[in-house]
């Protein structure tokens, strides 16, 4: 047998055997979030961070199996993680959505499909939960629009967790406040 198809053979025994690890774990988050009963975007990202460490360490592995040295995987990793801080430090806001997004994923006990109101006497809104993404917030409003805000402003901003009946009623007092005569020479 020559080198290379026994370096082949380790690679596929490696990409086998990782593959299965990586099978089992997702099962077990899967059947854990279950039963804690999360919603499925933390599922979804959980399982996003567990392929992106699968192939980390797959692309370690196969480095080494393929002739590079443990130093020079580890030197090429420093660099890459070096180059990431200086975009990170340079991209302050950057960095703080990113954190604020993980506090909201993880702390916060704001999840998709919730009613909220933001408590904020220079820009109240209110509205349904429709995404919750590493960097931003996406709130559909009672006009049917949908805002994006950045998670850092949501983690700074008091808000209020509504039940659907109290989003619905206050479109329903909106629309009453509408048909009401006279209502429009009060704004004028």
């Amino acid at each position: 047998m020559t080198p290379l198809e026994f370096k082949l053979i380790e690679s596929l025994i490696l990409l086998f055997v990782l593959g299965i690890i990586r099978y089992v774990v997702s099962k077990l988050i899967v059947s854990r979030y279950r039963r804690a009963n999360f919603d499925i975007t933390r599922k979804q990202l959980t399982i996003k961070v567990l392929n992106i460490l699968f192939f980390m360490v797959l692309g370690f592995c196969l480095a080494v199996i393929w002739g590079l040295s443990g130093q020079d995987v580890i030197a090429g990793i420093g660099s890459v993680i070096t180059i990431l801080g200086v975009a990170f430090f340079a991209q302050w806001s950057l960095l703080c959505n990113i954190t604020s997004g993980l506090i909201l994923f993880f702390n916060h006990p704001l999840k998709i499909g919730d009613y909220v109101e933001i408590v904020d006497k220079d820009f109240p809104m209110s509205g349904r939960v429709e995404n919750i993404t590493l960097f931003f917030l996406h709130l559909r409003n009672k006009d049917n629009h949908v805002y994006t805000l950045s998670n850092t402003i949501v983690v700074q901003k008091t808000m209020r967790i509504m039940k659907p009946e109290e989003f619905f009623e206050e479109i329903e007092k909106l629309d009453e406040d509408k048909n009401t005569p006279g209502a429009e020479s009060a704004l004028d």
